[in-house]
């Protein structure tokens, strides 16, 4: 901010002394000599008093423009909090669905294995079904054989 206001400050006195150089040569001569301990000018009242009340325009803007530039540099470093509060708030979060894929990436693996384990119990019960399936037949045939063997002992006496 100091540095904006030193910035404008030496261009404004630089195009005052341009200002000055151009307008009167005199001025320029008079500048060129060295042998003086301190150098004067002379410059009529009405040059004068416009650059004059010109330099206080110029203050008084750059004063004006101190207190936006003020308000500004606030805002700034309320928005650079808020910008470190939303990247920490995004780490977090990134930690957290991070945790959350490696979860889900463990009950995928477990669901596989269950999936695994459901179609070797599906195996095993339709074996179970046609084991019972063929007992139920043997014991079919067994008993009609037992009661043939019957009917025939009784139709044999």
């Amino acid at each position: 901010m100091r540095k904006s206001r030193l910035h404008l400050l030496a261009i404004l006195g630089l195009i005052i002394l341009s200002v000055l150089l151009c307008s009167y040569p005199s001025f320029a001569s008079g500048i060129s000599s060295t042998s003086q301990a301190e150098q004067t000018i002379s410059v009529p009242v009405t040059q004068w008093n416009e650059l004059k009340s010109n330099n206080e325009k110029a203050l008084s803007l750059i004063e004006a423009s101190n207190v936006p530039l003020t308000e500004a540099q606030s805002l700034v470093m309320k928005q650079r909090e808020e910008l470190n509060e939303a990247h920490n708030t995004i780490s977090t979060l990134e930690t957290e669905l991070m945790k959350a894929k490696m979860l889900s990436m463990k009950q995928e693996v477990t669901l596989s294995e269950m999936q695994n384990s459901l179609t070797e119990l599906k195996g095993q019960i339709d074996n179970d079904k046609k084991t019972i399936k063929r007992l139920r037949m043997q014991r079919n045939l067994s008993q009609m054989v037992g009661a043939g063997a019957v009917i025939g002992v009784v139709i044999h006496r």
